[in-house]
């Protein structure tokens, strides 16, 4: 059961890591930043889940999504 879990996660990870960027050319500013903020927020969650549960660790995490989700969108822009 606990690979299937984790076999689900490595799952939703890798399909985080090849996020559908907006089209600058035809999206408002705020999409974008919605956009951004989801996935942060979905990011964040996934890595939350991949730990023990640790109160406390919420910024650390959303921050380390922040990071990871900026580096994908630079490297396909």
């Amino acid at each position: 059961m606990n690979t299937m879990i984790i076999q689900l996660f490595d799952a939703q990870l890798a399909a985080r890591h090849s996020p559908d960027l907006p089209d600058p050319g035809c999206t408002h500013p705020g999409v974008e930043r919605a956009w951004r903020e989801k996935q942060i927020r979905d990011a964040a969650y996934f890595r939350s889940l991949r730990r023990p549960p640790c109160p406390g660790k919420e910024m650390e995490d959303w921050l380390a999504a922040e990071r990871e989700i900026d580096h994908v969108c630079a490297k396909r822009l």
